[in-house]
């Protein structure tokens, strides 16, 4: 269930001191006073939708839209919206073996490679858990005494192509997820709808299918771009990390996210 934050000022008000909108994070910073206190909102309460249509409503994205080859002339860090073909998607499984799925993949491939590309982890930190002679789950050192394990998908190096620019994105797993249309890791082997024997694995597979083929639309995509320059402005380094995905028939300044 949905969330949404406010800062009462008095019982019964939601009064925002110093509202401030951050072009970074593209949201608002909400400045408080000594006075002020936090009350979870849900969705439906009268003060989130009053702030919501307040706020929310056309709000301009001040994500500057580019392309991979101005980008990379800039050599600027920053978060940039760029329109490309996702070309693969490479999931590291052990230090030897990774999982490249792409436009030559068949459907079966990768339905196939699904159970690969998830994992069981930590549910507090993320870390894959290991297994003893047993089969049974290692705990997190770091996180004791916290136990709870939970899967997830695994982080994947994503290929990117814009004209004639070809440039790897980092992915990870929460974004993977957002791909499959937010279809939980745990749900994979679960039946859709009963009678139906059509489970989410096979929608998952499907999904990854439509978007590595190399007829399909071009996606939206938010990245993150980190350029480290020598002293002739040559990079010496040059990392992107997608921080959103969003449907080709994304508008700018309008976000229709999955």
């Amino acid at each position: 269930m949905c969330l949404y934050y406010g800062v009462l000022e008095q019982p019964g008000t939601l009064n925002f001191k110093g509202k401030k909108r951050n072009c970074i994070l593209e949201n608002l910073e909400l400045h408080t006073t000594p006075w002020s206190s936090c009350e979870c909102l849900f969705d439906d309460d009268i003060r989130a939708i009053t702030f919501k249509a307040k706020f929310q409503k056309n709000t301009p994205s001040f994500v500057k839209m580019s392309d991979l080859a101005t980008h990379l002339e800039d050599k600027r860090s920053g978060v940039i919206l760029i329109k490309a073909q996702i070309l693969e998607l490479v999931f590291p499984v052990t230090a030897s073996l990774k999982i490249a799925l792409n436009a030559h993949s068949s459907l079966k491939i990768i339905f196939s490679s699904l159970p690969n590309i998830i994992y069981t982890g930590c549910a507090k930190c993320g870390l894959e858990l290991e297994t003893d002679e047993n089969k049974i789950y290692k705990q997190c050192f770091s996180c004791l005494p916290f136990t709870m394990k939970k899967k997830y998908y695994r982080p994947a190096l994503m290929t990117i192509v814009d004209g004639i620019y070809k440039v790897c994105v980092h992915v990870g797993s929460k974004l993977i997820e957002k791909i499959l249309l937010n279809i939980s890791p745990d749900w994979l082997n679960r039946v859709i709808a009963p009678p139906s024997d059509v489970t989410y694995d096979l929608v998952a597979a499907d999904l990854l299918h439509a978007l590595l083929a190399g007829s399909g639309a071009p996606c939206v995509l938010k990245v993150q771009s980190l350029f480290v320059l020598d002293e002739n402005s040559y990079p010496l380094q040059q990392d992107f990390s997608l921080l959103d995905f969003y449907p080709d028939d994304m508008k700018h300044g309008s976000h229709a996210l999955l």
